[in-house]
């Protein structure tokens, strides 16, 4: 018989718990991170362990504060330095910069990054009163291991907005502290002074060398100019130059002036090419050039002429007379040869023309190639000159540099020397010697402990997040519906939990209808009722992901609650391997379904009347051969749509989903699904892995029930429990409760 024994613990309001309405138990379709929803019930749900975890960091905090300060206390002495900024013109300040705050808060860290210097390290533990300490001993008498420890333990930074310096150490012995930051501080001071000094003569030095550099390169450069002049004449140079730009503005007119006439014959050109050759007009000088041809002048006396002979010829004999008419034959032939004449001359003038505009053309192009020519030829010569020119200048300009940079460099050097013999050119002070600590530093009990308060809380609450983060268990039924993707369709509390007199939860419905075990699975029947049209449950499968789960006391008390409703139940234990009805129903035939499914009887031969009117049980029969072919089979579908056609529900008690392959086959059968997950032993890969492979197959999961759900103070059950409680209590319940109708003529065994 299975029963509810893991213990599982619920804080805070459970909307998938009793009093929730079907509505609110959808499958969540929300990413899997964490919300604020998930914050505020990690805190309400651990907030015990949150607290308890507080305290006992809080308590090691503060035993650990008291213990440094009782056995290994530190004090810290101190000392300041100061760094003055460069002056104006120093000498070991480059040229490029400027005392500006960002220099200055460059020129601090490097000091204080220069105090903790290994080699200044080596130095200050080598000097036999700091050999002498108890921090030297600390390090085994090493010097090596001594300098690394002081160079980790020295602290030297810059003040913000300071030209201050704080060096300081903290040590067990305050004597011992102030010793080494002294040693230290002076030690460090020395070496300071002593590369100044001899940053300085490195600097004259350089100097020196420069300015002879500098001499030297002032008078080549010299030499070069005087050079330069002996072998040009740098005044005719210009001259020339200055009549070589002239010459180049007058070519360059001229250029455009011929640019302009190319331009204009261009276009008479271009009218003429366009025109027919006969229409192209002639110019008085041409038309006097045609008319003086002397052919056409002799062709044009002889028309003369006989004009004259007809005129008198005609007055004479008359103008149809024989001798008249062949004069005008000769005339007619005179007139057309001059006109014949005419018009080879006109065509030879227009001809010309337009071959004189070609020769012009060509003429102004040649003379513009020999101008451009003389402009490139008189720009090169400029051009030289000019380079010459430039030459002669930019020599002058670096004598003229020259000079300037070996009066600065005497400058310096002059001041470099005074400042060799200056003592208060060092910049970097000793303000305030270290003295001995008067309250130790460490520790810091206002910091410690307050900080302790802030640690603590963040551990215990870190704990208990991660705690949360790690856990895979399927504990609340927000986990089933947000990780597991499912509706949850009730909670069943822990049978350990329950107030009432209930041996074993498959009778709790049974023997306490006034239980909250009993009220929850009448929650339960009324989300599922809710879940759907009823003819989608008339057949409905439970099983769980693993055995020990509890399905089958779901399944009796779902059943059991079904048939309270005046509804008509089969409770089937289709369970062949692990059969757990006949132990709840005592009086139960041993023959069951499996004598169903090989025909050795009909569905109403084997069913078994119980003590509820409306509750009849199928056993699961002997064990056959081959579970799932009996249960995939036929007569399985057949078995389920006979009972379907006789009872309002048919509860099929299946086996486990992950184990074996039964449930898979069944779960093709029935109208849906439901799944038992056990609270605190499921895991969420689990659940989700037996509904996806039901998925797998197309079944139609209607829901999961979370059983096993444990009451935890100040959680939800446990208001639920006490207001259930005094709710129900011996003055409210009726002496007497109404039994439900029974109807003994439907009854199918009556028949049988």
């Amino acid at each position: 018989m299975s029963s509810v024994s893991t213990p599982q613990q619920i804080t805070g309001p459970q909307p998938y718990a009793i009093g929730s309405p079907i509505g609110s138990t959808t499958a969540a379709t929300e990413a899997e991170g964490i919300t604020f929803a998930d914050v505020t019930r990690i805190l309400k749900q651990r907030k015990l362990a949150i607290i308890i975890t507080s305290i006992v960091l809080y308590v090691l905090v503060t035993v650990a504060t008291v213990l440094i300060g009782l056995y290994v206390p530190a004090y810290t002495s101190e000392a300041i330095l100061e760094l003055e900024p460069p002056r104006t013109g120093d000498i070991l300040m480059p040229v490029e910069s400027e005392v500006n705050t960002q220099y200055m808060e460059q020129l601090l860290k490097t000091e204080a990054a220069k105090i903790k210097n290994l080699g200044l390290m080596m130095d200050v533990v080598s000097q036999p009163e700091i050999k002498a300490t108890r921090y030297y001993e600390w390090y085994d008498s090493n010097v090596m291991e001594a300098a690394v420890g002081l160079q980790d333990d020295l602290s030297s930074a810059p003040f913000p907005d300071t030209q201050l310096i704080r060096v300081a150490l903290a040590c067990r012995d305050k004597e011992e502290a102030r010793l080494i930051v002294k040693t230290v501080v002076e030690r460090y001071l020395g070496m300071y002074r002593d590369q100044t000094k001899d940053d300085m003569l490195q600097q004259t030095e350089g100097l020196k060398d420069t300015l002879a550099e500098l001499e030297n390169e002032l008078a080549r450069k010299r030499g070069e100019i005087r050079r330069l002049r002996e072998s040009s004449n740098i005044p005719a140079m210009e001259l020339h130059r200055l009549e070589a730009r002239q010459q180049v503005v007058v070519l360059r007119i001229q250029l455009n002036e011929l640019d302009a006439a190319v331009a204009v014959l261009d276009a008479q050109l271009a009218g003429l090419r366009g025109l027919d050759p006969s229409k192209i007009p002639l110019t008085h000088e041409q038309e006097l050039i045609v008319e003086a041809d002397p052919i056409l002048r002799f062709w044009r006396s002889q028309v003369e002429n006989l004009d004259v002979e007809l005129s008198a010829l005609a007055e004479q004999l008359g103008p149809n007379h024989r001798n008249v008419v062949i004069l005008q034959r000769r005339r007619q032939g005179y007139y057309e040869k001059e006109v014949a004449k005419r018009e080879e001359l006109i065509v030879k003038v227009r001809a010309r023309q337009i071959e004189l505009l070609h020769q012009q053309k060509a003429q102004t192009q040649s003379m513009q190639v020999r101008l451009q020519e003389q402009v490139k030829e008189v720009e090169a010569e400029e051009r030289d000159l000019d380079r010459n020119l430039m030459v002669y200048l930019e020599m002058l300009r670096d004598e003229e540099r020259l000079g300037e940079l070996i009066g600065e460099v005497e400058l310096k050097l002059t001041e470099a020397r005074h400042a060799m013999r200056d003592k208060s050119r060092v910049r970097l002070w000793l303000r305030q010697p270290p003295q001995e600590a008067i309250e130790p530093s460490r520790p810091d009990y206002k910091v410690y402990l307050i900080g302790g308060i802030f640690l603590a809380l963040a551990g215990g609450i870190g704990l208990a997040f991660l705690r949360e983060l790690t856990d895979q268990a399927v504990r609340t039924p927000v986990d089933v519906a947000r990780f597991c993707r499912l509706s949850v369709l009730g909670c069943i509390p822990l049978l350990e939990d329950e107030e009432a007199d209930v041996d074993e939860i498959e009778e709790a419905v049974r023997l306490a209808p006034h239980s909250l075990i009993a009220e929850a699975f009448r929650r339960t029947r009324t989300n599922l009722q809710f879940s759907g049209p009823a003819e989608s449950q008339r057949s409905l499968l439970i099983t769980s992901p693993s055995p020990g789960d509890g399905k089958t006391a779901v399944a009796i008390n779902l059943a059991t609650t079904l048939a309270h409703s005046n509804l008509r139940v089969l409770l089937i234990d289709c369970n062949f391997r692990r059969p757990a009805i006949r132990e709840a129903y005592p009086g139960t035939r041993p023959e069951g379904l499996s004598n169903v499914l090989i025909a050795e009887g009909k569905l109403e031969d084997f069913v078994t009347k119980t003590d509820l009117p409306t509750l009849d049980v199928l056993s699961s029969g002997p064990m056959p051969p081959t579970p799932a072919e009996l249960l995939g089979s036929e007569q399985m579908r057949a078995l389920i749509k006979e009972a379907t056609e006789q009872y309002d529900r048919i509860i099929l008690d299946g086996p486990p989903t992950l184990l074996i392959s039964d449930a898979t086959v069944m779960a093709m059968q029935v109208d849906g699904v439901i799944l038992v997950a056990r609270a605190d032993e499921n895991t969420r890969g689990t659940l989700k892995r037996a509904r996806e492979q039901l998925e797998g197959i197309n079944a139609r999961i209607v829901g999961a029930i979370l059983n096993g759900v444990r009451v935890r103070a100040g959680g939800y059950f446990k208001k639920q429990y006490r207001e259930f409680y005094d709710y129900v209590s011996d003055e409210t319940i009726p002496a007497e409760l109404p039994g439900p109708p029974t109807e003994p003529d439907t009854d199918p065994r009556d028949k049988a």
